[in-house]
């Protein structure tokens, strides 16, 4: 399947209307790939996690995948534009899929043995490894949660947010990271799971960098992996 250059459609606004990746992108309606496609992460599967049950805190059980350049994983991207077009991230996780030779894109998704569709897919999130200032860091570009999840105290599954930070960790605890580094307008999430904040480099910005030494890795892992029972 031939992928349209999405830099010709980012930031494109159609008057009076609120930017929406879907015609930002030029994709088709949202349920042109979700009828036809079923993608299948049983070869890309890294490892099993956990979530919880907002209500009753129970587990569910969910994984951790990996996308690749496949043709399957390319009508996942289009379709998670679609579904997901009002979010904060999927615009930009998107163009690093389709942009970036050297993408690590990761989804915390639902258990499932045989495949999995769009709705399966809880987080999306974006990882580097790369030298910066002498230290090799683990940086998380983007996190983006399902947007029936992200910023909605009824939505029924919790931990999704929190699942894919406990694989970054893990990531870079596994290439022997210095750090792991973000930046974020959502400082209370960041701060209550352990992470330090950085100095920003403009005082007013809303951005805030965030950071976890590699002394913390363990604890980190140890308290995430107690937490959703894996």
């Amino acid at each position: 399947m031939q992928i349209t250059k999405l830099n010709n459609f980012l930031y494109q606004k159609t008057s009076g209307q609120k930017p929406h990746c879907a015609r930002k992108f030029g994709v088709l309606s949202a349920d042109t790939f979700e009828k036809t496609s079923q993608p299948n992460f049983t070869s890309r599967h890294i490892m099993d996690v956990n979530l919880k049950r907002r209500s009753t805190k129970k587990p569910i059980e969910a994984q951790v995948v990996k996308l690749d350049a496949s043709q399957d994983d390319a009508k996942l991207m289009l379709n998670l534009l679609s579904f997901w077009a009002d979010s904060e991230y999927i615009c930009s996780i998107a163009d690093s899929y389709y942009n970036d030779k050297d993408f690590n894109i990761y989804a915390i998704a639902s258990k499932n043995k045989k495949k999995l569709s769009t709705k399966d897919i809880k987080s999306l999130f974006v990882v580097k490894i790369e030298n910066k200032k002498g230290l090799k860091v683990c940086d998380l570009e983007f996190l983006q949660s399902a947007s029936e999840i992200a910023d909605n105290p009824k939505s029924s599954i919790k931990g999704s947010g929190e699942v894919a930070l406990y694989y970054v960790v893990k990531l870079a605890k596994e290439n022997d990271c210095d750090r792991v580094t973000l930046t974020s307008t959502n400082n209370s999430f960041y701060e209550n799971m352990g992470f330090e904040m950085g100095a920003k480099k403009y005082p007013y910005s809303k951005i805030t960098p965030f950071y976890l030494e590699k002394s913390d890795y363990d604890w980190f892992l140890k308290r995430v992996e107690d937490k959703y029972g894996f």
